[in-house]
């Protein structure tokens, strides 16, 4: 199973093919306007939405180079900014792991703690 960053990368991937063949073909299949004659309002929606599927298309595969690109020199991809890029054995090993700090204070309640027992210790 891979992780949700990896999941959500395959999204990116088809939004960005599935767009831009959506944008591209309400681009072609424009129909022409007489020149000194404005065009009719569905052909601008036509238009304006074969732009903006373009314009998606382009941010997605923007995201999916730079994924690529960061994973082959294993640095951090953007997508991992909103989704988690841990393995399942990773979060599972996270969670029972036993000097997992939930708070801040027990961080410090446990430095406490060990300055404490060290100090008691030289005495």
């Amino acid at each position: 199973m891979e992780t949700p960053a990896r999941t959500v990368e395959r999204l990116i991937w088809l939004v960005g093919i599935v767009g831009a063949f959506g944008g591209g073909n309400l681009l072609l299949n424009l129909p022409e306007c007489e020149i000194g004659t404005v065009c009719s309002y569905p052909e601008m929606i036509d238009w304006k939405l074969g732009f903006g599927l373009l314009a998606l298309s382009l941010i997605s595969i923007i995201l999916g180079i730079q994924a690529i690109i960061a994973r082959n020199g294993n640095k951090k991809i953007w997508i991992t900014l909103f989704f988690d890029n841990r393995t399942i054995d990773e979060v599972i090993e996270d969670s029972s792991n036993e000097d997992d700090v939930s708070h801040v204070s027990d961080g410090w309640a446990r430095m406490e703690e060990e300055h404490l027992t060290s100090r008691f210790e030289e005495e």
